[in-house]
Order: structure tokens, then sequence, then C-alpha cells
């Protein structure tokens, strides 16, 4: 009898996870992309340390060239209202493409990226970079940044 109820029980989680409907990546692709501008918008404005924290999951991490780590939302708030700040700070990024697994539940975003920061002698230096952001679908149904990454990218940019 215990057999037949371990059959029985792998049959019906087979079938439970075969009967998932299946994802439109290719939809949820352009969702994401668009999720991406939303937040490169929010980030460029630089008013609203709220606005761009929201795109992040409450465990993410951030990682930047010559920087220590920044893990969670606490951590981000801190980076994000110090950054928006400082005099001179702009960032701004163009999102390019954007790949969802066919789970739908995964996905990746990547483009260029500008950061313009004051620098020792009081003038404003501009990095020009590319970005890489991992993304998942929350239970709600909103896709949050985990883990979110750039380094420098060549000087011909578009930046």
């Amino acid at each position: 009898m215990r057999q037949l109820s371990v059959t029985v029980s792998a049959a019906l989680l087979a079938l439970s996870l075969g009967c998932q409907a299946p994802v439109d990546s290719t939809a949820e692709a352009i969702a994401l992309l668009e999720r991406d501008r939303a937040w490169a918008q929010a980030a460029e404005a630089g008013t609203n340390a709220d606005s761009v924290l929201q795109f992040w999951s409450d465990d993410a991490r951030v990682l930047m060239p010559g920087q220590p780590e920044i893990v969670g939302k606490e951590a981000l708030r801190q980076m994000v209202t110090a950054s928006f700040a400082t005099p001179g700070f702009h960032l701004s990024w163009i999102p390019d493409s954007a790949v969802v697994s066919v789970r739908g539940d995964l996905g990746y975003s990547y483009g260029t990226n500008s950061v313009r920061v004051p620098d020792s002698t009081g003038g404003v230096v501009t990095q020009v970079g590319r970005y890489v952001a991992v993304w998942q679908k929350d239970p709600d149904g909103q896709w949050r940044c985990v883990i979110d990454i750039y380094n420098a990218g060549p000087v011909d940019s578009p930046l």
C-alpha cells in the first residue's frame, strides 16, 4: 500500500508541474526591459531614494567597480541617499536587452551606463560602463533586481 501511495503522489506532483501555464518568455522579456527602463528613469531623476529602492529585492546585492559589495535594502538606502546628496552626482543607464528563463521567474537585463561624480579637484568625472542586472519575479508578479553589477566600458559608448 505504501508503494502505491508513493507512486500516486509522484504522479500527482508530475501532473501538477506539467499543468503550469506556459510562459511567454518573449512577452516577459519585454516586461522586464520596461521595468528596467522605469528604474533608469527613477534613478536619473535623482530625487527620491524610495522610487529607486522599490526595484531591488530586500536582499539585493550591488557590485560596483573598486567598491565593497552592498547588501540589503538598508545599505542600499544609505548608498542611494548619499549619492543623491552629492553635488555633481548623476547616474543614467540605457537598457539594451532582457532575457527571461523558460519558467518566467528569473531573468537578466543589460546595457550601458554613465556615472558622473565629483573628483578631488572639485571637477566632475564621468565613468561610462556596462551593466548586468539579475531579476527575480516576486510572488506578487513584480520583477525585482537581486544582483546589480557594472564595470568600466569602452570609451566610445553612446552615453
